[in-house]
């Protein structure tokens, strides 16, 4: 029977061992010190973050750990906590290095530029050059639009005539008199100049219809609504 080379995993030939299930890439690594699961390479050496954290404090304390036995106290996940002599040892003994222990300092750096290197990626990005042709198409169809003199708006002005109070009307008040006395009552007010008042509901109706007029001419200075 012929069996397929490990290489070639996809050839007609290969079948997978019924004992070995398909565990994720992740899950096949494991701590060199204790067997736990492992997160990556720290100090040289694919181990957990509990083995990585327990020999970066060993060695910035420097406490010197002393075993109750005979320097061979097995470490595994479940007895690496029993003693730290021999957890401590046996990661220089798979090669965990020293030397690439970063102080309390240099770690803070590199912190605080992994924050910015974050809070820079979750930034919005700056405006793509369609969002910035759009936004100038707006503004060129604003200044073709409007106008900022308001010269058009004197074709919509009402003809209000000025209430002009008669020779019967009192005095101005003194100090101290609230503004509504200085309106004139209206048996001091001839007939034929009181205020057409009701001539106020034709001119708003004329304004809206020049705004919607207004909005409609903008509109068309823009090519997406062309």
């Amino acid at each position: 029977m012929s069996v397929s080379s490990p290489s070639e995993p996809d050839s007609p030939g290969a079948q997978h061992s019924p004992h070995v299930p398909d565990v994720p890439e992740e899950e096949l690594k494991v701590c060199a010190v204790c067997g736990d699961r492992a997160t990556g390479y720290h100090f040289h050496v694919m181990s957990c973050e509990g083995c990585k954290g327990f020999f970066r404090r060993s060695i910035l304390k420097g406490v010197h750990f002393t075993c109750p036995l005979a320097r061979s106290c097995p470490i595994t996940k479940a007895k690496r906590r029993q003693c730290q002599a021999c957890r401590l040892q046996k990661c220089l003994d798979v090669g965990m290095r020293k030397d690439m222990i970063m102080s309390e300092e240099a770690l803070s750096q590199r912190r605080a530029l992994r924050l910015q290197r974050r809070l820079a990626q979750a930034r919005p990005a700056g405006l793509t050059a369609e969002q910035q042709e759009l936004i100038s198409i707006l503004i060129a169809a604003h200044k073709r639009t409007f106008d900022s003199s308001f010269s058009q708006f004197q074709h919509y002005q009402p003809a209000v005539r000025l209430c002009i109070p008669g020779p019967c009307s009192p005095s101005p008040p003194g100090p101290g008199v609230p503004l509504a006395s200085l309106s004139p009552p209206l048996e001091y007010l001839d007939e034929d100049v009181l205020p057409d008042v009701f001539s106020m509901l034709p001119h708003f109706a004329d304004l809206s219809t020049f705004m919607i007029q207004q909005v409609i001419k903008f509109a068309k200075e823009i090519p997406a609504f062309r």
